[in-house]
């Protein structure tokens, strides 16, 4: 008699933990839940007169992909090492290439926003997607008058598909703990007053 109320204690304890565990764990899982971002869109000024494009952002902040891309003297390294080069620093990450028009409209007010904006906490990075390798690229912003952009190199634009660009221009804002924030396809008027708040408002969520 003993054993066999023993052994029903036993049960009920180990139920009752069980039950214990299970309710912590879902918990655990609201408050993980309760700390993702809202997903929204944003609206900025277009590099087309009068029109509109949308930032999208994102509500989980992926870590961005382990991709190799290059520099302009040809060494390779990953956007992770990108991102550890320039430490505190919030990148804005410009998807192009010298064919697509619209990516070079946007190039001007991409290399006004880092003049203005361009500190020890936010940076302008281009990645070109040419198939000719970054002379035709370097051509086009020295012809341009673009002086203030980093150029770096996406190879049969592997890192744009793992960070899910569909299109050029793509513009994916990154956060200071590596962290994408949000993409946008589509040229933008960077500089304008609309693309300002935007960063203004991405940055101070980091």
């Amino acid at each position: 008699m003993t054993k066999n109320l023993f052994m029903i204690v036993s049960f009920v304890a180990l139920l009752l933990g069980a039950l214990l565990l299970f309710g912590t764990g879902n918990q655990t899982e609201s408050l993980t839940a309760s700390t993702q971002y809202k997903e929204e869109l944003i609206s900025v000024d277009s590099s087309m007169k009068g029109g509109k494009v949308l930032f999208r952002t994102y509500a989980n902040r992926p870590a961005v992909p382990d991709v190799m891309i290059q520099d302009e003297a040809g060494n390779s390294l990953t956007l992770g090492d990108l991102i550890n080069k320039n430490k505190g620093q919030s990148l804005l990450l410009n998807f192009w290439a010298t064919w697509c028009l619209p990516c070079r409209e946007e190039m001007p007010d991409l290399d006004a926003l880092q003049a203005a904006r361009g500190n020890d906490k936010f940076k302008v990075i281009t990645l070109s997607v040419d198939r000719g390798g970054l002379k035709p690229s370097r051509l086009f912003l020295d012809k341009a008058g673009v002086k203030q952009l980093e150029l770096y190199y996406d190879k049969k634009g592997k890192l744009g598909t793992a960070m899910g660009t569909i299109g050029y221009p793509t513009t994916i804002l990154i956060n200071k703990n590596g962290r994408q924030m949000g993409l946008m396809t589509g040229s933008a008027h960077w500089n304008s007053a609309s693309a300002h708040a935007l960063i203004d408002r991405l940055l101070a969520d980091e």
